[in-house]
């Protein structure tokens, strides 16, 4: 059955429009601070085979992942799979990103009593069991160290939860409430999805319905191929390194990516990257395909629809037992903070195939700050996840973005007011760190820096994480800029500072501030070609400083203007 464009693009903006109305639902029905106001979720609709129709693009890592989390549990379940059932699943091994990214997924049934497809709603939980509060971590040896493992399980079947399950997840958590809550959202908003998705079976007839689906992911495959065959033909090569493996301190671990294309294919190898890690930044399978299609997403044209169709001209060579695609049971709760730095070194191979889409080196640091308090209103305890953002790098047309959580992220930041109502403690600053930015004719985005300080009456044992720490590691600079800054992490007491150490469990004593701090995108082209004003806007909004101002771009803060030997 062949439909015409016309109701291609109709279904097609209507399954988007299904997928963002699932977010809203999630967002604003869920329990923790996590989804409600750091918006760590992922909404999507399938076809009957799994197969990604259109997602919300709240959280990129999950843009790909979702799709073998799902395709797993057609695999499993194959024909019995009925109307009331609702999917569970988090096992990194079988097809997920790692176990606090918990996948819901609602099928839906035409009038015939056919599947039509299915509705997912992905999101992280603040804390899923495991060997430390909030799950997630560098050090991490086993991914049995990383929560409850549920592998493509019935939550509820026909109707009926599965107490068993609920029971299970309920006693393996340290705050079961806000789990069961935030389960309860993802069930409502999957189950709403799956609702309108067979509103539109009824409108389209089952079969015509999967048709159009076929349709639409088809055109995505040959926009995809045809963009690909424009490019010449050719291997582009690019590398990077993480600040250590999690377990030794100054271990780097570097991965390396051979991009090839041919005629309209792409491949992403990445046989030579290091072994494996003994900690948890391991980048399972479905992580490592989120990246590849984040990185191709990058330089394809913004009116091809996102949908399984991006990947038909794909392939990945990634061999088991790697730092990228582990081989089970290697920990990999923590794969995020790594996988940022994998989609820089992707960026700048895809960069060197597309020159006009590149740009300077953004932050990929990614600091995270955990802690386990207790709500100054209930008393309840709770787990805080706080990530702070950097800067993105600039380009040709224009300076990079300060404070924006890039590539695979895309989090927001957590209000003062939020964090403060729900822990006990204070947010002292949250700011732009002024000349974070890489200097250039453009200037690199400013990172972020946030104060934590412990309000209560007792020592607070904290969780810190922070990448690209390491000076080498800054945001590279493009034609004559210069580099961001690099992340750092310190503790503020007794009316001293001290550095920390990139990656560490620490004590704030009651009073005391631990400050994480991200770095500033790349800056490009020469910083004497920045025009005068523009240096003078930036020196009035704090973004750089006077010293700045007079010996990088040597422009005088008196006067505004450069002598006539400074002038590019």
């Amino acid at each position: 059955m062949i439909h015409d464009p016309i109701t291609t693009e109709v279904v097609r903006h209507a399954l988007e429009t299904i997928a963002e109305e699932m977010g809203t639902s999630l967002r604003r029905t869920a329990m923790s601070v996590v989804i409600k106001d750091l918006r760590d979720y992922s909404c999507a609709v399938f076809d009957p085979k799994g197969h990604l129709l259109a997602c919300t693009m709240d959280i990129p890592s999950l843009m790909a992942s979702m799709a073998p989390a799902l395709q797993a549990i057609v695999a499993k379940w194959t024909d019995d799979i009925g109307p009331g059932d609702v999917f569970i699943t988090n096992h990194p091994y079988l097809g997920c990103a790692h176990t606090s990214d918990v996948n819901i997924f609602v099928p839906a049934f035409g009038a015939d009593g056919s599947l039509v497809g299915f509705a997912g709603a992905a999101a992280h939980h603040a804390d899923w069991g495991g060997r430390v509060a909030g799950t997630a971590a560098y050090d991490s040896r086993s991914v049995f160290q990383e929560g409850v493992i549920l592998a493509a399980l019935k939550l509820v079947e026909a109707g009926r939860a599965n107490a068993a399950i609920m029971d299970i997840i309920r006693e393996n958590v340290r705050h079961p409430a806000q789990n069961m809550g935030d389960l309860r959202a993802q069930i409502a908003a999957a189950t709403a999805g799956a609702s309108r998705m067979a509103g539109l079976a009824g409108r389209h007839g089952p079969e015509g319905l999967r048709a159009i689906f076929d349709g639409l992911v088809s055109y995505t495959a040959r926009r995809t191929r045809a963009e690909l065959a424009a490019l010449p033909d050719g291997t582009w090569s690019a590398e990077g390194a993480i600040d250590d493996d999690g377990i030794t301190p100054g271990n780097r671990v570097t991965f390396r990516v051979d991009v090839t294309v041919k005629g309209d294919a792409i491949t992403f190898d990445f046989s030579r990257g290091d072994r494996q890690m003994p900690g948890g930044m391991n980048i399972p399978w479905s992580s490592l395909r989120s990246a590849v299609q984040y990185a191709l997403t990058c330089i394809l044209p913004q009116d091809i629809p996102v949908n399984e169709g991006v990947m038909d001209a794909v392939t990945i060579v990634a061999p088991v037992g790697g730092a990228v695609n582990p081989a089970h049971p290697a920990a990999v709760s923590d794969r995020h903070i790594a996988c940022e730095r994998l989609c820089d070194v992707l960026v700048s191979a895809m960069g060197q195939i597309a020159p006009h889409r590149t740009s300077a080196g953004w932050c990929v640091g990614f600091p995270v700050f955990i802690c386990e308090t207790r709500s100054p209103k209930t008393r309840d305890a709770s787990v805080l996840l706080g990530i702070i953002a950097g800067g993105a790098g600039a380009h040709e047309g224009a300076d990079g973005a300060s404070g924006i959580d890039v590539h695979l992220s895309n989090c927001a930041i957590t209000p003062a007011e939020a964090i403060e109502a729900n822990y006990t403690l204070r947010i002292d600053r949250y700011e732009l760190i002024r000349d974070s930015g890489g200097a250039g004719r453009h200037r690199g985005g400013l990172g972020i820096r946030a104060d934590y300080r412990n309000l209560s009456d007792r020592p607070m044992d904290v969780q810190t994480e922070v990448e690209q720490s390491a000076a080498d590691s800054a945001p590279w600079p493009l034609d004559g800029g210069r580099p961001g800054t690099t992340c750092a992490v310190a503790m503020i007491a007794d009316g001293a500072e001290r550095p920390l150490p990139s990656k560490g469990y620490f004590t704030i004593p009651p009073g005391g501030v631990v400050s994480m701090r991200a770095g500033g995108g790349g800056g490009a082209g020469d910083p004497l070609a920045r025009p005068e004003e523009v240096v003078m806007a930036d020196l009035a909004a704090g973004y750089i400083s006077e010293e700045a101002a007079r010996t990088i771009y040597r422009v005088d803060p008196a006067t505004g203007r450069r002598p006539r030997t400074a002038a590019a």
